[in-house]
């Protein structure tokens, strides 16, 4: 098994560790996450002071960066990042990243004035919006609604996020009036499609365009962690993305 994915897609460079690097979550481990980095770092190419992760939260906060934040959140003396769940940059050959085990890392990019964001889209993400957040922040920056490109790399798929009680269908329907086929009942359960929920917000502010995707589920795909398949305690994999 390879220890990372790599795509380019449209002057973007995006890179996924896999199990075989393992967990790349120092929150979750030890001395061996910062060696994790390093293997990752010699197959990819990429060196770690040109990397800015954020400590995630699960909320709907976000900063933006520049090369003078490169090693914070890979380098373990530069943990200082926390309590955001997204990311910004003007900088080319900086990498932006996030830790995920189920929840989407998407992609925003306007490949016309050079900004980039990253947002770490679980349930909590959504419903607060943060991918919309990130878009108009973006927007406020200079883009151009017309001119953005979202990806949206691996994540959930609806077939895998089973839920057998009807705490989030009441989260998303009731509370948050998003449409019915985000949660549907199907053989006593329910299926949620959080991608699909994410993608509701950008079209309701306003985002035309195509949305692209890497087709990767962590839970169908063996190569990735997943919580909802291997239990909390699993490691996560980074995913890095960079304007070339």
């Amino acid at each position: 098994m390879k220890n990372f994915l790599r795509f380019n897609n449209n002057k973007l460079d995006i890179v996924i560790s896999t199990k075989e690097n393992g967990n790349m979550l120092y929150q979750m481990g030890g001395k061996e996450v910062y060696e994790n980095y390093q293997r990752l770092s010699q197959s990819t190419g990429i060196d770690l002071n040109k990397v800015v992760r954020v400590i995630l939260k699960n909320s709907s906060e976000f900063i933006e960066v520049d090369r003078a934040k490169g090693g914070d959140g890979v380098l373990p003396d530069k943990q200082n990042l926390i309590g955001y769940d997204g990311i910004i940059t003007r900088d080319k050959n900086l990498y932006i990243a996030i830790t995920t085990a189920d929840c989407f890392p998407v992609i925003i990019h306007d490949p016309v004035n050079d900004i980039l964001g990253l947002a770490h889209c679980g349930w909590r993400g959504i419903v607060e919006q943060l991918e919309v957040k990130i878009m108009n922040k973006m927007i406020e920056m200079g883009s151009k609604i017309d001119d953005l490109e979202i990806t949206y790399g691996p994540g959930i798929c609806r077939d895998c996020y089973v839920q057998h009680n009807e705490y989030l269908r009441d989260v998303f329907i009731q509370q948050y009036c998003y449409p019915l086929d985000i949660i549907e009942e199907v053989d006593g359960h329910y299926a949620v499609d959080i991608k699909l929920a994410s993608q509701y917000n950008l079209r309701e502010a306003g985002y035309t365009g195509d949305f692209k995707e890497l087709n990767l589920c962590n839970y169908c795909d063996d190569r990735l962690f997943s919580v909802r398949r291997d239990g909390k305690e699993t490691g996560r994999i980074v995913n890095l993305v960079a304007m070339l």
